[in-house]
């Protein structure tokens, strides 16, 4: 299968930024209405390309991935809904679980599987209704030169095509 990354519609910032302020506002709603940790689902893909081929079997390996670990865990889907647009793909997942245990679980789904590091799974507690920080156990690390992603990214260390390479590389590595 040839996926590419640069196959969708380049988006504005600016929608990226309202695509974000609606994600907050169907995140607190989910909370507000099943009391349950919440998993929010986006991939990591940088440049103005945020939906494409690539994109698309991405997160639908993250869904795949995230279900079978909750059946493993013997962890209760409570309300499963995505969202598919131009800015991306994302999914709430409601479990009927403890938000601390959610996230161990999601964080190893990140470190272990082979796509993992192109996932951005966040477990948001229902009593703070804030993102469970993954610093506990290491920060996200750049797919390049393995230091902190978050350094790289604000420094511009690398391109976005350098970095949607390594990211080709990850998926078709999966593939075969």
């Amino acid at each position: 299968m040839n996926l590419s990354f640069y196959d969708g519609q380049p988006i504005t910032l600016l929608q990226m930024l309202n695509a974000k302020e609606q994600r907050v506002i169907r995140q607190r709603q989910a909370i507000q209405q099943y009391q349950l940790p919440l998993i929010s689902l986006t991939l990591v893909i940088p440049g103005e390309i945020k939906k494409s081929s690539a994109s698309d079997y991405l997160f639908k390996q993250a869904l795949i991935a995230i279900q079978h670990t909750l059946e493993q865990q013997q962890l209760a889907i409570v309300e499963q809904t995505t969202s598919v647009s131009e800015t991306g793909n994302e999914a709430f997942i409601v479990v009927d679980s403890f938000a601390s245990e959610l996230k161990k679980q999601c964080i190893h789904i990140e470190q272990q599987h082979p796509l993992g590091r192109l996932w951005d799974i966040d477990v948001i507690d229902p009593i703070t209704q804030q993102s469970l920080s993954r610093t506990a156990t290491s920060p996200r690390l750049c797919l390049i030169c393995q230091q902190p992603a978050k350094y790289c990214s604000r420094s511009r260390k690398h391109s976005v095509d350098e970095v949607l390479q390594v990211m080709t590389d990850i998926v078709s590595a999966y593939q075969c």
